[in-house]
């Protein structure tokens, strides 16, 4: 009870307001009542109410301890943090339901820390089934948890189910969930003025998720841009799937993704990155907002420096000849690594000496011209010509190699940093963050050369090449040479 506050990444103030209305979410109510006036709290929720089994003893767990996991991937209250968040705010919580013939009541307060729970006579009547939670706030939250607060919370976290969207309980059952304020009905957040609106969906594991992704008129506030992932109803996190533009400060829109209740993780504005629902919802969100990127010219072609890339291709074929998995891995997708070599000297041939092992190759110039009699040894190693005309040190400065690894940016509406194809091609994801960030911070070519070495070494483990239990290891060699050349 004493660190629960240390859980939350939002306002404990919303988390009050948050947690009793997922709880509510997860069950039957069709209907939920805040009354905010003189330091009380009351959410009354209408449709539904606890059995008295549930109330006596399953309740009481949940407020001691922790909740009973029975419905764990099918809820987003799973985690029996309502009561225990109601407490840390309260002077005292009182707890009511009615289920058919049952009518029971409960008060709960923290005494040094400790919840402790007492018996109180039911005054509540209703209609139907109902519960409610009265919340005698402390005077740390009396003037916080105000009605213009409470519904500017609901906002926040429920915009389309103030918009009526129907929402999903804990039993797979849907329904419209209506919210008052001090008996006012709360209001959806303003819509947003765009210059265009396009749907996006996909499917998986036979389930759908549906939204929309907006172009803005205006520049929005940080709070909104981006896609809100909604799951049963509340809103989750917010991304942009990878995807990166110009115009993102434009960019707002929602998916209901209920398929991803399995994955929320922490105080459910996070979700597990790692499974495959969101690898397959990631993935097909990505490209359609790529698309929908590139039809608004948010998302252009660039041409990086040709010298960038020549370096940058020099330092990752060098770096191969010093691993022979990572040749043979070339081999097999039938790389070679002889090719030309440019010598940096004007005019004329160049006489060179073959050395053991290595092979006599045409050496070529800028501008006119030629060479030849140029050493290349086994793996493209760069000797240098010996030269009476202009020097040793004066002769091969740089390699151009037409049939080793070819490495290339590309903007890619997917979320993969980088990957190496079987064509012998590393593509670098000029769309995905990591590269955004590196441009920002000036050191676009590290980042280039690092991620094309990750992706062969991806490759080389997946194509078996590289067994796995060793690939660590060998990953550090890799790298730790790469930090030497």
């Amino acid at each position: 009870m004493e660190n629960i506050r240390e859980h939350y990444t939002f306002p404990i103030d919303e988390a009050v307001i948050v947690e009793n209305v997922d709880n509510c979410i997860d069950e039957r109510y069709h209907t939920i009542h805040f009354n905010s006036k003189d330091g009380v709290l009351e959410i009354l929720m209408l449709g539904d109410g606890m059995s008295e089994d549930v109330f006596w003893k399953t309740l009481t767990k949940i407020a001691a301890t922790t909740k009973i996991e029975e419905r764990r991937g099918t809820s987003l209250g799973r985690y029996g943090w309502g009561m225990k968040i109601s407490m840390s705010v309260a002077d005292y919580v009182i707890i009511e339901t009615k289920s058919n013939s049952f009518h029971g009541a409960q008060s709960w307060k923290l005494i040094d820390g400790i919840p402790k729970r007492k018996k109180e006579q039911p005054k509540k009547e209703f209609s139907e089934n109902f519960t409610i939670v009265i919340i005698k706030l402390n005077a740390e939250y009396q003037t916080k948890i105000t009605p213009d607060f409470i519904e500017g919370t609901l906002q926040k976290f429920y915009p389309t189910i103030l918009r009526g969207t129907k929402v999903t309980n804990g039993y797979g059952k849907k329904r419209e969930l209506k919210l008052f304020v001090n008996s006012n009905p709360v209001r959806p957040p303003s819509e947003v003025e765009y210059d265009k609106r396009v749907p996006l969906s996909a499917k998986v594991q036979g389930m759908e998720a549906t939204g929309y992704v907006y172009l803005a008129k205006d520049k929005l506030n940080e709070e909104e841009q981006g896609i809100k992932i909604i799951v049963h109803g509340r809103k989750i996190t917010k991304e942009f799937f990878g995807v990166y533009g110009s115009e993102n400060e434009r960019i707002t829109g929602y998916l209901h993704a209920d398929m991803l209740i399995e994955d929320l993780a922490g105080d459910k504005t996070s979700l597990r990155r790692n499974t495959s629902r969101w690898k397959k919802l990631g993935e097909s969100v990505a490209r359609q907002l790529g698309n929908f990127m590139k039809e608004i010219g948010a998302i252009r072609e660039e041409k990086l420096p040709e010298k960038m890339f020549r370096r940058i291709q020099i330092e990752v074929n060098t770096l191969l000849r010093y691993f022979p998995e990572l040749q043979e891995l070339a081999r097999r997708v039938g790389i070679s690594f002889t090719g030309d070599v440019l010598i940096a000297k004007e005019g004329g041939d160049i006489a060179a000496k073959l050395e053991e092992g290595a092979d006599l190759q045409r050496g070529t110039e800028p501008g006119t011209g030629g060479g030849a009699g140029v050493p290349v040894g086994p793996g493209g190693e760069p000797h240098k010509a010996a030269s009476s005309e202009a020097g040793e040190e004066k002769a091969v400065k740089e390699r151009r190699r037409k049939g080793g690894l070819n490495i290339i940016s590309r903007p890619e509406p997917i979320m993969k940093e980088a990957w190496f194809s079987p064509e012998g091609i590393i593509v670098v994801n000029s769309l995905f963050p990591t590269y955004r960030k590196a441009e920002k911070m000036g050191s676009k070519e590290y980042h280039m050369m690092r991620c094309a070495i990750e992706a062969l070494l991806n490759y080389a483990v997946k194509d078996g090449i590289i067994e796995k239990d060793k690939a660590e290891s060998y990953s550090s060699e890799v790298f730790a040479k790469w930090g030497e050349l």
